[in-house]
């Protein structure tokens, strides 16, 4: 079964209409964190910062992974805090549509731990 964490609280779905009402939860946050664990190593990553959001897409643990890229060009940085608080700052052109990441979080959970095809990705 998937497992999420979501700014450091873990929750776990057992269904795809439980995600949908995790990712309304999470829509109410405008800045956060949201992971999605397979058992089978594979995992996602949502980063979002009001309009800004990015997702992570790791095979297993310590893999340098995959991350979002924006069809259209988006200049400068945003900056995204950690469920330990920590801020980092990365490129908006990582930044995709909000609704592709719940999109995204929704298919992975729902195809055990499947990368999103159609999401732009840049091997890491």
């Amino acid at each position: 079964m998937i497992a999420f964490s979501f700014n450091g609280e873990e929750l776990h779905p057992s269904s795809p209409e439980e995600v949908g009402r995790l990712l309304d939860r999470v829509e109410q946050a405008k800045e956060f964190e949201l992971w999605a664990f397979a058992p089978n190593g594979r995992s996602l990553c949502m980063l979002r910062n009001d309009d800004d959001a990015w997702l992570m897409y790791l095979r297993q643990e310590g893999d340098s992974g995959f991350s979002s890229r924006s069809s259209v060009h988006r200049p400068g940085t945003a900056t995204f805090r950690l469920c330990n608080g920590q801020v980092d700052e990365y490129p908006r052109s990582w930044c995709i549509d909000i609704e592709q990441c719940y999109k995204a979080m929704a298919y992975f959970f729902e195809n055990a731990g499947a990368k999103p095809d159609w999401i732009n990705w840049n091997e890491d």
